[in-house]
């Protein structure tokens, strides 16, 4: 007599759930808010501390009786400790856990952001904005991957651009007081001003302090990151799963080397070409905007600021178009590298003051937004043991336009060619929208992989197309099973 359902044993298989499915069928809950308060602060004081070296370019030429040249050597150094500082943090958030990294990174840019404000040389205000950079870029690796490894699926992507518009948001709050003290006060007032928001930050990073569960169970902290799901399952007001949750701790993490890995190594290539071209086109745009918009008889501080204002608009809709339901993670980043050429193309030929106003905040609308569809797909095409190292590889890649667009923009600006300057931007973003094409693994609506080694598919990464290809399989092995018996072959045997 066989035995009812309820009453056999559970197998192995089916008393195991993977973290990702458990992650995945919590609610976003009050700690998943405390999560992104922290993340979107962080990335909004980073935001604020990076833009305001737009605004310093003529006062502090005027300080130190600079020449046009002289002055790309800050946003240089600044570009040399970033890619240095995005390695060695990205590294060790593989190690060593999200939390501290991130900490370390505030801390940093509280510090020195204010400590910056009394430089009395030219050198050493780049030395200490230097170090201001290398708390910047360690934001940039460790947040994204802190929030993601929280998230459930549901509406992962959406929330994920939430922290790319409160760094807009920090960079209207610079353009603020940029307009508001700059044309009144020293600029030092400015430079200290623009601390206040990472100061408060950290202070709230150190009560808080969450860590990421997948990075506790990845690094065989098992315990931990079980009582870290009781804290999400609590305040989500989800009950946590009965059945074991599977996720195989891993060793080597964090090493560089492996995002070159015969399964990353194609993903690795264009996303970092993507990532190059993104900086380019951006800071070849923006590094200058303020000296550039006066040239043409435009407001400098007004337009800036209107500019950083019309990026929120541009992120609002990318956070509808990201979700897998709209276009999803990469034609969301085809749509807006493309029209991003486009309005740069317009900002160059057309002469009408008006029009170039409104062009160039269409600029920033269409091109923002594409690092907020970077900063969540990036993170989600890579397993948890490498995710870290992989932020801060593309953050590396971001670097090195830092260390070359200033002298650019100065070059460009000193032709006096005032269609050159937009024009050299539009070509990065069509280059940038070529190289998208070779991007193929779509992550929206996937759950994420905690290591390279192959995992059970979880319940949550099956959609139409996979259910598809199971059925075009099944068929294929009934056919061969049926070529098979019409050759009798017997069972057992292996055909070729």
């Amino acid at each position: 007599m066989e035995e009812s359902e309820e009453e056999r044993p559970l197998s192995e298989q089916e008393s195991e759930k993977q973290l990702d499915d458990v992650l995945s069928k919590f609610n976003f809950g009050f700690f998943h808010l405390k999560v992104l308060l922290l993340t979107c602060g962080a990335y909004f004081s980073a935001c604020s501390e990076m833009m305001l070296i737009v605004f310093l370019s003529k006062p502090v030429k005027q300080q130190w009786n600079l020449d046009d040249m002289m002055f790309p050597i800050l946003p240089f150094c600044c570009g040399i400790i970033g890619f240095i500082s995005s390695f060695a943090f990205g590294s060790l958030s593989d190690r060593f856990g999200r939390q501290k990294p991130l900490l370390i990174a505030l801390a940093i840019v509280s510090i020195f952001g204010i400590v910056s404000a009394f430089a009395p040389s030219f050198w050493t205000f780049v030395v200490l904005r230097a170090l201001v950079a290398c708390g910047t870029s360690g934001i940039e690796t460790v947040n994204f991957v802190l929030l993601l490894e929280c998230l459930p699926q549901k509406k992962r992507g959406c929330i994920m651009v939430v922290i790319t518009l409160c760094g807009a948001l920090g960079a209207v709050l610079t353009a603020s007081l940029a307009w508001a003290i700059l044309p009144r006060l020293n600029w030092r007032w400015f430079v200290g001003a623009c601390a206040a928001p990472a100061c408060c930050v950290t202070i709230y990073g150190l009560i808080f302090r969450p860590e990421s569960p997948r990075f506790l169970y990845v690094s065989g902290r098992r315990e931990e990151g079980l009582a870290v799901l009781k804290k999400i399952a609590e305040q989500s007001k989800n009950d946590m799963p009965t059945e074991n949750i599977v996720c195989p701790p891993t060793k080597d993490r964090g090493r560089i080397q492996d995002l070159f890995s015969r399964d990353l190594r194609g993903r690795t290539l264009v996303a970092s070409g993507v990532w190059f071209l993104q900086s380019m086109g951006y800071w070849s745009v923006t590094m200058y905007l303020p000296e550039y918009m006066g040239s043409i008889g435009i407001d400098p501080y007004l337009n800036t600021f209107s500019v950083f204002i019309g990026e929120i608009p541009g992120l609002l809709l990318a956070m509808v178009l990201i979700e897998p339901t709209k276009l999803g993670r990469i034609k969301c980043l085809r749509f807006f590298s493309f029209f991003s050429a486009v309005c740069l193309v317009l900002f160059a030929f057309i002469n009408v003051k008006i029009v170039r106003a409104v062009c160039v905040v269409l600029v920033f609308f269409f091109m923002v937004p594409i690092y907020s569809i970077l900063n969540t797909f990036t993170p989600e095409v890579y397993p948890t043991e490498s995710r870290g190292v992989a932020m801060a590889w593309m953050y590396m890649m971001i670097a090195f336009p830092g260390l070359i667009t200033a002298f650019i923009g100065a070059s460009v600006l000193s032709t006096n060619i005032t269609w050159l300057y937009p024009t050299v931007a539009a070509i990065f973003f069509s280059l940038q929208l070529l190289l998208t094409l070779g991007l193929k693994q779509e992550p929206a609506g996937r759950g994420l992989s905690d290591s390279k080694a192959p995992q059970r598919a979880c319940s949550n990464d099956v959609n139409h197309h996979d259910v598809e290809e199971d059925l075009t399989s099944l068929t294929d092995d009934r056919k061969t099973l049926h070529v098979c018996n019409g050759l009798n072959v017997p069972n057992g045997t292996e055909t070729a």
